[in-house]
């Protein structure tokens, strides 16, 4: 769950990876404009996305990039279509996976190992992570709480550090640049595999616009000390995706699509 939560998390409001200071002309050390409410600094925060109509009205992504832990770099491709429907496919430690969660049921193969259903509990998690729209877009009607913590120096920059509680519970830490109101870092925690509780820190660099949106197209998660990097090759925004992605058949290969 550790690489899903740096690499997809963040599809459209935070992205797939973004400039430690924003990377749109966010200046170190500038004050943060006057005292906002939690709601002002997410209507400037999807502002900064490229607007909430334009948001909303996106349908689909396909973001290719780079795993990096250690000295071990792994590629892998992910698809996301409205409303939640998501693939990733790839290679970890020289093995091919493949991930799909078909708006209602989750399915992995690792492997030489057949396709089948991820556990009960995988799969509410993944359906979380499949939601298209970032958890910031409506989050009062669907049931997520946000509140402004503060204005803190993030990198030498000033960011505004919202608390997000989504409806299932989980609480997320999110810093947004005060100038140009793109994500900075975001703290998490999570469950590995031997349900430990963990926490990761995630920061981001390099943002970039591609279809009227801005994503961040490198990001950085440290847990327990160790870091992992993503770097993002291309994003294709509402190009054509075979629904036959989203479906989960024995048949299915996990050749990287190219």
């Amino acid at each position: 769950m550790q690489r899903w939560i740096l690499t997809m998390a963040l599809a459209l409001g935070g992205a797939a990876g973004c400039d430690d200071n924003g990377g749109e002309g966010g200046k170190p050390g500038a004050a943060p404009q006057a005292e906002l409410t939690a709601e002002q600094v997410v209507a400037k925060h999807l502002a900064a996305l490229g607007g909430e109509g334009k948001l909303k009205a996106t349908k689909n992504l396909v973001i290719r990039g780079e795993y990096q832990e250690g000295s071990s770099v792994d590629a892998f491709v992910a698809y996301r279509a409205r409303p939640n429907k998501f693939r990733k496919e790839g290679t970890h430690e020289g093995k091919a996976f493949l991930k799909i969660f078909d708006g209602d049921k989750g399915w992995l193969a690792e492997g030489d190992a057949p396709m089948g259903p991820v556990p009960a509990e995988h799969a509410v998690k993944m359906k979380q992570y499949a939601e298209f729209d970032d958890a910031l877009v409506d989050a009062a009607a669907r049931g997520h709480k946000v509140e402004l913590v503060g204005a803190e120096e993030v990198k030498g920059s000033k960011a505004y550090h919202l608390q997000l509680t989504l409806a299932s519970g989980d609480v997320e830490q999110r810093w947004l640049d005060a100038t140009t109101f793109l994500d900075v870092k975001r703290t998490v925690v999570f469950k590995d595999k031997a349900g430990a509780q963990k926490t990761k820190h995630v920061t981001f660099s390099d943002w970039r616009e591609v279809g009227g949106l801005k994503f961040n197209f490198a990001s950085e998660g440290e847990v327990d000390g160790k870091i992992s990097k993503v770097k993002v090759q291309s994003i294709e925004v509402d190009g054509v995706i075979d629904p036959s992605k989203f479906t989960a058949q024995i048949a299915d290969t996990v050749a990287m699509a190219r």
